[in-house]
């Protein structure tokens, strides 16, 4: 049985962090502050153990479905997920730890408003999509 109320727990604290951190890296002053840093890993480390949790029940399970609909969510559910699992592997090695000028920092802020939307975005496709196949 998938563990429906565990992931939907997983979510809100993963939108609590996107809602906090897309505030936090609009501020220069804050790009190196170690809260904000210790947010965007932590941000990251739940984000990523949501993904290996969701991957070792929910595509299995979906692929046991055997129906067109349920294979074409898995693949765009698999597809979403390697590469939020790239984009998360670039983005935590350079955002407390690569320098930058605050010219530059429109460029980062770019980027993680754009990672927390997709993210977001993934958070309303499993809840509209994926998890009404086990209800």
């Amino acid at each position: 049985m998938i563990p429906l109320e565990e992931f939907r727990s997983e979510n809100a604290e993963i939108k609590d962090l996107c809602n906090i951190l897309n505030v936090s890296v609009d501020q220069y002053s804050l790009r190196r502050n170690s809260i904000v840093c210790e947010l965007i890993d932590r941000f990251v480390e739940r984000v990523n153990a949501h993904l290996v949790h969701e991957d070792r029940s929910i595509y299995r399970d979906l692929l046991k479905k055997h129906t067109q609909e349920a294979d074409q969510v898995a693949d765009h559910f698999l597809g979403n997920t390697q590469e939020l699992k790239r984009i998360f592997g670039e983005y935590k090695r350079d955002w407390c730890r690569k320098p930058h000028s605050e010219k530059d920092h429109a460029e980062y802020v770019d980027e993680s408003k754009d990672m927390f939307k997709m993210v977001c975005d993934r958070i309303e496709f499993e809840e509209n999509k994926i998890f009404p196949y086990f209800e």
